[in-house]
C-alpha cells in the first residue's frame, strides 16, 4: 500500500508550478502583466511575427485558451494582430513596440523568482533539478 501521507511526485510538481505561477503574477502585476502572457510575449520578441496556431503549439496551451489569452492580450495593448498575407483565414501577431521595455523588465522579475525558488540549492543541485525536469518534460511530451 502506498503512502498517502506523502505528496506523490506530480503533487509536488504541480504544487510548484502553481506557486510560480501565482507569484509570478504578483510579481508581474506592476507592469500590467500576467505570468501566463510572458511565453507569449518571448516567442514575439525580436520582431517575430506568428500566427495564434504557431503560439499556441510552441507554448502547449490550447487553441480557445490561447484565443483568449491573445484577445486580452491585444486589448491590453501587448500585441498586434494583422491579415496573415499567406493565409486570408488567420492573422499574423506581433508584439506592440509598447510591450518590449515590459518584456525586458518581466525578464528581471522572473529570473528573481528562479533565484527565489532555488535558494540554498548549490549549483550542481540547480544543474541536476534542470536536467531532471527537462528529462521528466521530454518523457511526458515528447515532440
Amino acid at each position: 500500500m502506498a503512502n498517502t501521507s506523502m505528496p506523490g511526485l506530480a503533487r509536488l510538481i504541480n504544487r510548484a508550478a502553481r506557486t510560480l505561477a501565482r507569484d509570478g503574477d504578483a510579481a508581474l502585476r506592476p507592469l500590467g502583466l500576467r505570468y501566463a502572457q510572458v511565453p507569449v510575449l518571448a516567442l514575439l520578441r525580436d520582431g517575430a511575427e506568428l500566427t495564434q496556431k504557431d503560439l499556441a503549439e510552441a507554448t502547449g496551451i490550447e487553441q480557445p485558451s490561447m484565443a483568449q489569452l491573445l484577445t486580452r492580450m491585444e486589448r491590453d495593448g501587448l500585441i498586434r494582430r494583422t491579415p496573415n498575407p499567406s493565409d486570408a483565414r488567420s492573422r499574423t501577431i506581433t508584439l506592440a513596440d509598447e510591450a518590449t521595455g515590459q518584456l525586458t523588465a518581466a525578464r528581471q522579475q522572473l529570473a528573481e523568482l528562479d533565484t527565489r525558488a532555488v535558494a540554498g540549492f548549490t549549483a550542481a543541485e540547480i544543474r541536476t533539478l534542470t536536467e531532471l525536469l527537462t528529462r521528466l518534460n521530454n518523457n511526458l511530451d515528447p515532440e
